[in-house]
């Protein structure tokens, strides 16, 4: 499956979409992190940091991070597993951090261009991203994953999806999975120009980041930690 960039309908500026539409496709969202891997997996990987890491609190930057509601759940996740986690979130729309949906307590919400971040450097134990390096590519993809890697003080963490026809079909064509219209167009243009676990390697090695561990999650996603100490470079590691 050859990787085609395409712009998606939720890339647009604010204003584009009818806040009902956004609202219907940002709850699509999060029924696919919910039960497609972006909870479970980022979960996870969360989790085999803090344990080679020795963390018992962490301090978490979540870039591209649409609503918030995986934050907001991962926060609880960690403090089921005796981990304090303090989380912030950063997306540049603000209509995607304002969604109702946000439970009490959500995490704090920062709008900011991510290759421009407003924080000092190692700000934050962890920077992750979830279904949001599909979105850049060449020059910018190689930039993001240096400012993430500044911002962060142990590790950074990208949970992306794995460019494969079957997971293209299901969510264009299967509608009780995203009920939104935007969300199936939008999930099949990530799919398709989703990066391979070769690729995601390749990209890291030419932003010049070398250590590095490639995790193969289910739901046909890739995990990706970015080592910001030890010397080791790891591939095809299993899920914890």
């Amino acid at each position: 499956m050859r990787r085609i960039v395409s712009r998606e309908l939720l890339d647009d500026e604010d204003g584009h979409l009818e806040p009902k539409d956004l609202e219907a496709v940002l709850d699509d969202i999060w029924r696919i992190n919910r039960w497609f891997g972006g909870v479970s997996g980022t979960s996870q990987l969360l989790k085999r940091i803090c344990l080679r890491e020795e963390l018992r609190a962490v301090r978490v930057l979540d870039v591209g991070a649409g609503d918030g509601r995986l934050a907001a759940c991962l926060c609880g996740r960690l403090a089921g597993d005796g981990v304090r986690a303090e989380f912030f979130v950063v997306d540049r729309s603000f209509s995607h951090l304002s969604s109702r949906r946000l439970p009490p307590g959500a995490p704090p919400r920062v709008v900011a261009d991510v290759l421009d971040l407003p924080f000092r450097e190692g700000s934050f134990d962890v920077v992750m991203c979830n279904l949001f390096l599909h979105h850049f590519s060449g020059d910018p993809a190689r930039r993001l994953l240096r400012v993430l890697m500044k911002s962060a003080k142990r590790a950074v963490l990208i949970n992306d999806l794995d460019r494969r026809w079957l997971p293209y079909a299901f969510i264009r064509y299967f509608p009780f999975i995203a009920r939104s219209l935007v969300a199936r167009l939008d999930g099949a243009a990530s799919v398709h120009q989703a990066y391979t676990p070769g690729e995601m390697a390749a990209l890291a090695a030419e932003a010049g980041i070398a250590n590095l561990e490639m995790i193969k999650l289910p739901f046909f996603r890739t995990g990706l930690i970015l080592w910001k100490t030890g010397n080791e470079k790891v591939h095809g590691g299993d899920t914890p």
